[in-house]
């Protein structure tokens, strides 16, 4: 099976198309940010020292969530390629089985999502400590969360483009998820402010709680200055706003429920994976 891995990775990069088509809703997002997102977030908080900083933190934690999901729906643009041009069939011929032959494929597309979701963090990291002279805590909970997110994405995925049949259909599904993730994470517009029924919905697909999760995480040096010039109300109530924290109905939702929720989900598209490829 490692040949296998080692031989979908070598193609994904020789085809620059599948690898900006995987980055492309980052890129959208970080033009959005430089035209007018960052402006428009910053004119509905205080005034405070880290302001522009938690501005960029704020959108950097969507924009990883994004990328542990996009870059590796991108990657199993060759799943799908393999399958229409039937070059999976001839896979089957050697010793290989269907079952090591569909786990390649998922093991690839989390290798790619996972190192495009890295290098930019990577990026990121500098990026903040040279212009707000701000680290991160490398910590335990940031590293696993990327990785459960990377997987969690992966898996879901490679359970949907299963079913799909070409190229056309494998291209229509990435536009839909390119459009709706920016949405989904909350960075085109801040979930506090779309009705309750809508919010609702949005915490209840994974990729929310993925965000919040890292928001919780990278913004900890940012939260507290601007707590300090804040109302303590007035305080939870941006945080809601923004996505920071998630509410359902009164009922705030911790980062203890959004961390089960990832692992559950997580679990069951495994066993989902597993007793597909049994079958």
């Amino acid at each position: 099976m490692n040949t296998l891995i080692q031989r979908h990775i070598k193609l994904f990069f020789k085809d620059k198309a599948s690898v900006f088509f995987s980055l492309f809703s980052v890129f959208i997002i970080i033009t959005l940010y430089l035209l007018f997102l960052s402006e428009n977030i910053s004119s509905n908080l205080p005034e405070f020292n880290d302001q522009a900083a938690f501005v960029f933190l704020w959108m950097f934690a969507g924009i990883i969530a994004v990328t542990t999901a996009t870059a590796s729906l991108g990657a199993l643009g060759k799943f799908i390629e393999d399958k229409v041009g039937r070059k999976s069939e001839d896979f089957l011929i050697t010793k290989t089985t269907k079952q090591s032959l569909a786990y390649s494929y998922v093991t690839y597309s989390f290798i790619i999502g996972f190192i495009f979701t890295a290098l930019l963090f990577i990026f990121g990291y500098m990026y903040t400590l040279v212009k707000f002279n701000i680290t991160f805590n490398l910590s335990v909970s940031l590293i696993t969360i990327i990785i459960l997110s990377t997987l969690m994405h992966t898996l879901l995925f490679h359970l949907i483009t299963s079913s799909l049949k070409t190229m056309s259909a494998f291209s229509g599904f990435s536009t839909i998820v390119g459009t709706l993730i920016g949405f989904l994470a909350g960075i085109y517009i801040p979930i506090g402010i779309l009705p309750a029924y809508i919010q609702k919905i949005i915490i209840l697909f994974p990729t929310t709680q993925s965000t919040v999760l890292l928001r919780n995480l990278l913004m900890t040096d940012v939260l507290e200055p601007m707590k300090t010039v804040m109302p303590t109300e007035a305080y939870h109530e941006v945080n809601e706003m923004l996505g920071v924290t998630l509410h359902w109905n009164d009922q705030l939702l911790t980062s203890q429920f959004s961390w089960m929720y990832l692992v559950g989900f997580t679990v069951v598209l495994i066993d989902l994976v597993l007793w597909r490829n049994r079958r």
